[in-house]
């Protein structure tokens, strides 16, 4: 488990970036981290892996400390921030030397994921495109096998076709012991992988629910029902959308990019 104590940060003495952020992060999850630009979603995972220090509050992976750099944190919390930018040599070793420092880091299955990414082995890092640089990274953060994974938009550079695989081989890398934390504006790339929501909206987490619930609670639709409250409509081409707080049980799946301009827009703050 991993959790988040009263987080604060700053930037500048007077405007605080992150306010106050309580949290936990639970095995078997894939949480989905999003925000409006300089909402601070890249300032919380530098947080969570120690690469900021916290102006207040504390980030824990059991008794680790964040904050506290330690070679025992780093083993159980990897991050893969938005550029990738990979070191002058060979695909391989770069596996073998870095993969070292991750006591569950699995070699063959990095080698399995550049070929699912159609890596050609034979070139080195530095013939290789940003996008092909990015595929590597994503290779190699997978295979670490670390107990805590943040990505920082982790489809950046990457085609249609390598953004279906990047998906198929994230769900396949996930497990009941694992968390997966994902940054990203680019919702519709990932959006079916989520089961855990948080939207940042001023220094605060606005949204920090269970997808499962939410649909119990929330439900999108065009023909509201007279007893529903509606939380936000959104004018489309071809009407109105409403998102509503239904009185009815309801257990379908919610589109994350309107649940988000819907939150983010009308300012609720979700409590379930």
């Amino acid at each position: 488990m991993l959790s988040i104590k009263s987080l604060s940060y700053s930037y500048k003495k007077r405007q605080r970036v992150l306010d106050g952020i309580s949290t936990t992060f639970q095995p078997g999850h894939i949480y989905g981290l999003l925000g409006l630009n300089g909402e601070g979603k890249t300032t919380l995972l530098k947080l969570m892996v120690g690469l900021l220090l916290p102006i207040e509050g504390n980030v824990f992976f059991g008794t680790l400390k964040s904050a506290d750099r330690s070679a025992a944190y780093y083993n159980e919390v990897f991050y893969l921030s938005d550029s990738s930018k990979l070191p002058d040599m060979n695909i391989e070793a770069f596996g073998k030397i870095y993969g070292a420092f991750y006591t569950r880091y699995d070699h063959q299955e990095y080698i399995n994921h550049l070929k699912s990414f159609n890596i050609p082995m034979e070139n080195g890092l530095r013939g290789l495109s940003l996008g092909q640089h990015r595929k590597v990274h994503l290779a190699f953060a997978l295979a670490c096998n670390t107990s805590v994974l943040l990505m920082d938009e982790p489809s950046n550079g990457l085609d249609i076709p390598s953004k279906g695989i990047f998906r198929k081989l994230l769900a396949k890398s996930m497990s009941t012991d694992k968390i997966f934390v994902i940054a990203t504006h680019q919702i519709r790339d990932v959006d079916n992988l989520f089961d855990h929501l948080l939207i940042l909206n001023e220094g605060k987490l606005l949204i920090d629910a269970n997808l499962f619930d939410l649909s119990k609670e929330y439900s999108i639709t065009r023909t509201p029902e007279p007893e529903d409250e509606i939380v936000y409509s959104q004018q489309e081409f071809d009407g109105a959308v409403h998102l509503v707080k239904t009185t009815a049980p309801n257990e379908a799946k919610l589109d994350i990019e309107f649940l988000f301009n819907a939150f983010t827009q009308s300012n609720q703050t979700v409590e379930l």
